[in-house]
């Protein structure tokens, strides 16, 4: 397997029964160490709760508001969240596999320390979202802002980029080998020479990370005989 297909790989989609699935939670709070499996959710406001070592196996959530929970080792397994709400929520030590986030706000979500594993983001807003010191085994970004977000200490090798905003993104310490960057905004990323290498950058992009080194370049100087 060459470099450039490390980004490319398959990510495996979230598997849902083919039965209806049922509409609610059991209960209005999330217990902790619970498991919940094959429900529907539509507009529940879940905000603010707290609980550690919760499951999600497959749920659907449309419009759920997740702000500001506090949910430490939380499972989501073939699940898909649709529109919902997770700004400000700290979800330390998550583990995700085959699931997806589209059009959700994400914006300060605390992500640090999770495990994503076949993991799409699509139309997603995080700016400030917190990946730090995570694994990332297949994530695919796509149409997100994530200005500001942080991104320190992780290998993203196998991660895809597609038309993100990443402005002024922490990707300090980062791997990006096999990365494709170009159509991404990387203005005044927190970058450097070793974490770029592998990486695919477009000519703009190349030489405003070459200027922001403080070298100047101009065109080639020509000499007339």
């Amino acid at each position: 397997m060459n470099r450039r297909t490390l980004s490319k790989k398959a990510i495996r989609t979230p598997q849902f029964p083919k039965h209806e699935l049922e509409k609610g939670l059991p209960e209005a709070t999330i217990q902790p160490h619970a498991y919940y499996a094959q429900l529907a959710l539509s507009h529940d406001d879940l905000s603010e709760q707290q609980a550690d070592h919760v499951s999600f196996d497959q749920l659907l959530f449309q419009s759920v508001h997740f702000s500001n929970t506090r949910f430490h080792q939380l499972q989501l397994l073939d699940c898909r969240l649709v529109g919902c709400d997770l700004a400000n929520a700290e979800w330390i030590g998550a583990s995700l596999s085959r699931v997806e986030l589209i059009d959700c706000h994400l914006t300060g979500l605390q992500w640090t320390e999770a495990r994503f594993q076949d993991v799409v983001l699509k139309g997603c807003h995080g700016s400030f979202t917190q990946f730090a010191l995570s694994t990332c085994k297949g994530i695919r970004f796509e149409d997100c802002d994530l200005s500001e977000a942080n991104f320190l200490d992780i290998d993203l090798s196998g991660v895809t980029f597609v038309r993100c905003n990443l402005r002024n993104a922490d990707l300090t310490g980062t791997k990006l080998v096999g990365v494709d960057l170009r159509g991404c905004q990387i203005d005044g990323a927190r970058v450097g020479l070793q974490e770029l290498k592998g990486a695919t950058l477009d000519s703009n992009q190349a030489l405003a990370f070459v200027r922001s080194l403080g070298i100047e370049v101009t065109a080639p100087v020509e000499h007339y005989v």
